[in-house]
């Protein structure tokens, strides 16, 4: 069989790659959060010490699925020496990287003897803990006086992944002695200290009021590729950094909601009960009055702004602000983002103190200089679920203006004068086990200033809809339906299931990819399409080798759990670049979906969607499997790096913008995961996730909505828990009702990898629900379907809608019209 397959034959730089990598170099460079800023940014030398875990084995992003394997990425010590910085210690770095190779020498030995490749999915299993990296030998006053420097930079660092979230311990969620020394001695020894938090989501932060001489505090999150360059090139002050938290940042994480009951904290695996409701991140903070570090949309500048209203106006139910931002300092260029939050009324439904409802970023402002930003949002977004129906109570609806949850002003107020029903539902995903949920205080009457504008909603503007919930019908498209009838159930079966993933027999061959649609039907017309993970770029093979039969094997590690197979196994895997035809796909790695929040900009997430749609094209993938849009409930949830933000219209908006930039042309998927309450790593595939159905809609379906409903996105993908007692790929009600019967959806769910194993969700029950496609794929899943149809458990037409669905998709991709025709 010809190899059929994209990459490329010479391992050169490509324009492409240049022009990705400028823009994931703008998005590293706007994703950094000044935190403090003591007169220490930007540096007065470029003569540094240099310390900390992160100062050349900086971690650019999580594993698992959400790794990259780019080219190379910029270490901070690389990119502070390529932007001319003398970095003077060294001999401490040295002496951190042969501790740091010995450690992880032993972890891998360690791991590779738990490893039982007999067993089920065990490579999914060895997704399951983290490398937790050496924190070096102390820093001395010798190291501090040979630095010959009055400058430091220290670098804390902690990875985290999918498969297990992050530990509340020293090493992890908190400093260890070790760290904390150290870092007390360079704070004290060091004129200007600067401590950089390189972590993919929040730390505590307790240990920052306790130490003294702590002069800056950067929040580098995890950058990618350009991740060094980027942090060069703010540190020195040639880029004032405008980054705003996605989160808010707790003083200490006892602090948070039910902070001990989180995941496996209090010995329960099983079930997790989502007892805060709606209060989630600043809307606990700010509805219950707790003081935090560092609130949601927080960041400084090196520069500072003046945010005022020009007006505000409404048309419909739409209401604008017109926020005009200023640069009041009189050095430096810099952007400013202006934040819209909006208090709804104390009516019969409890609610949050406020909620952000439009967000907006400016351009580069040089001293002086303003721009207007039209912040609008749409009045019924703002209404809360009570009993099945979405309600705006009557009452002011006040508009607070700022750039952070916790430093506004009201700017305006909407007036309604009677209850609208916005929207009435059947209800979802019914709690199965008590829920005692979270209350807030009552709400004090506010004193609105004299003077604001008051706008009178028209209550006729806001009309109700009313959903119904018939089963989806076949997709009636004629060639889809022409197709469908040349199909037994066993060929229905064969496309609804995927082709494995590892080593299953593809006609088009997207090396790295990691999964694929069925072959087998390329002869009748239907191409196989790839399916290739993310967020954090296009996450495929870089390098493989092609042998004389045209079989095609890894020459890098695909993924890094796979450097823990034992020797013999991976030279088995593994291409020989000497002996067999290499061919190339680099792709870029990108800053964390945390990091691309902080950015809170919307233009620069559609460039990064159209940077990975032309990977994607280049090398003919057709569904990217992210963005993903969960809702950071705990800073210790393994994939807060993968997920954007606490706040699901935050989230929602970035992730719709990368999803109109990735399928800008036909053909090309982003698969929005993971649907839904995905909120914690340890036992994923067997804990319940347990909330209200308010908390369910308002919170940690909003964000999915928002993707599908404003960003168009074509393909889904269900998580592994369960929501309710009901496994996600089993749930009529969110793969059907919610997402189809509410959102409009027209396009492909699918499972995530493995979810259907035995003893978890049903492959066939999926069918039934409205997941379409199993992946990766088996005899034992196809098997299970076609019982499932045989015993009447299901009916042949819930595999025909899904196997319409499949087809479809595959009908209008890129790799079926280049190739099939």
């Amino acid at each position: 069989m010809k190899l059929l397959t994209k990459a490329s034959y010479s391992g050169e730089v490509t324009q492409r790659e240049k022009e990705n990598l400028q823009v994931a170099y703008q998005a590293a460079c706007e994703a950094m959060v000044l935190l403090k800023n003591d007169g220490v940014l930007p540096l007065r030398t470029k003569k540094v010490a240099l310390y900390g875990p992160g100062a050349s084995m900086t971690i650019k992003g999580g594993t698992g699925s959400g790794e990259v394997n780019e080219r190379h990425s910029v270490t901070i010590l690389e990119g502070l020496e390529d932007r001319g910085f003398e970095v003077t210690t060294h001999q401490w770095i040295k002496d951190f990287e042969k501790s740091y190779a010995e450690a992880e020498a032993a972890y891998k030995e360690e791991k590779r003897k738990r490893i039982n490749l007999l067993k089920p999915n065990a490579i999914m299993q060895m997704l399951f803990d983290n490398f937790r990296a050496p924190v070096g030998r102390a820093i001395t006053e010798e190291d501090v006086a040979a630095s010959g420097t009055d400058t430091c930079i220290y670098v804390l660092s902690r990875q985290a992944g999918e498969g297990g979230d992050r530990r509340a311990e020293k090493g992890d969620m908190f400093l260890t002695d070790e760290e904390a020394a150290s870092i007390r001695l360079c704070a004290e020894k060091y004129a200007h200290f600067l401590l950089v938090i390189n972590c993919g989501s929040a730390i505590d932060m307790a240990f920052t009021r306790e130490i003294p001489g702590i002069g800056g505090i950067l929040f580098l999150c995890q950058l990618g590729t350009e991740g060094g360059h980027a942090f060069a090139d703010v540190v020195s002050g040639a880029v004032t950094p405008s980054g705003k938290l996605s989160d808010t940042w707790a003083k200490q994480y006892s602090d948070l909601p039910f902070a001990e009951e989180y995941s496996y904290l209090n010995g329960n695996l099983t079930d997790e009960y989502y007892k805060e409701g709606i209060y989630v991140g600043y809307r606990y903070f700010d509805s219950f009055g707790v003081e935090p570090a560092y609130p949601f949309g927080f960041g400084l500048s090196y520069t500072t702004f003046r945010l005022h209203s020009a007006g505000v106006s409404a048309e419909g139910s739409r209401v604008t602000v017109k926020a005009v931002v200023t640069n009041t300092g009189d050095t430096y260029t810099g952007k400013e983002v202006a934040q819209l939050y909006v208090s709804a009324p104390a009516g019969t439904v409890p609610k949050e103190y406020q909620s952000l409802a439009a967000f907006g970023k400016t351009g580069d402002l040089a001293p002086g200089e303003r721009q207007t930003l039209e912040l609008t949002f749409d009045l019924k977004n703002l209404a809360s679920y009570r009993g099945s129906d979405y309600v705006l109570e009557p009452g002011d609806y006040i508009l607070r203006l700022g750039n952070s949850s916790r430093n506004t002003v009201p700017v305006g107020v909407v007036m309604l004068g009677q209850e609208c029903v916005v929207s009435r539902h059947d209800h979802i995903c019914p709690p199965v086990k008590p829920l005692e949920e979270l209350s807030a205080p009552p709400r004090r009457p506010e004193a609105v200033p004299v003077g604001l504008p008051r706008l009178d909603m028209d209550p006729a503007c806001i009309e109700t809809v009313t959903y119904t919930y018939e089963t989806p019908a076949v997709c009636p498209g004629e060639e889809v339906q022409k197709f469908l009838s040349t199909l037994t159930l066993e060929d229905m079966v064969e496309i609804v299931v995927g082709n494995g993933m590892q080593g299953g027999v593809t006609r088009f061959n997207l090396p790295g990819s990691v999964g694929n649609t069925t072959s087998r039907f390329w002869d009748r017309g239907l191409a196989n399409v790839a399916l290739c993970d993310g967020p954090a770029g296009l996450r495929i093979q870089k390098r493989s080798g092609v042998n004389k039969r045209g079989k095609v094997k890894p020459i890098d590690m695909p993924l890094s759990i796979y450097e823990f197979l034992p020797g013999l196994l991976k030279k088995f895997l593994m291409g020989d670049p000497n002996r067999d035809t290499v061919i190339y796909q680099y792709t870029t790695a990108f800053p964390v979906a945390n990091a691309l929040a902080q950015t809170w900009n919307q233009e620069l997430m559609y460039r990064i969607g159209t940077a990975v749609y032309r990977e994607m094209k280049e090398y003919g993938c057709t569904y990217w499997l992210a963005p993903a849009v969960n809702i950071h409930r705990n800073p210790l949830c393994g994939r807060n790096f993968e997920y954007f933000s606490e706040d699901p219209r935050l989230s929602g908006m970035m992730a719709a913008a990368i999803t109109r930039g990735v399928q800008q042309e036909e053909g090309f998927y982003v698969t929005v995961k993971h649907f839904a309450c995905n909120n914690q790593e340890d036992n994923r595939n067997f804990v319940s996730s347990n909330l209200s159905e308010r908390a369910l809609r308002e919170i940690y379906l909003r964000g999915f909505e928002i993707c599908v409903r404003e960003g168009g996105a074509k393909s889904v993908m269900t998580s592994y828990n369960k929501v309710n007692g009901i496994y996600s790929p089993n749930s009529h009600d969110l793969c059907t009702k919610a997402l189809r019967n509410e959102w409009g959806f027209d396009g492909v769910v699918m499972t995530d990898w493995f979810s259907t194993n035995k003893g978890q969700a049903s492959s066939a029950i999926a069918m039934k629900a409205g997941n379409d496609l199993i992946m990766p794929g088996g005899a034992d899943f196809k098997k299970e379907i076609l019982e499932g149809v045989r015993s009447g458990l299901i009916q042949q037409e819930d595999v025909r809608r899904c196997c319409a669905n499949v087809v479809k998709s595959i009908f209008a991709s890129a790799i079926q019209r280049e190739y099939i025709g």
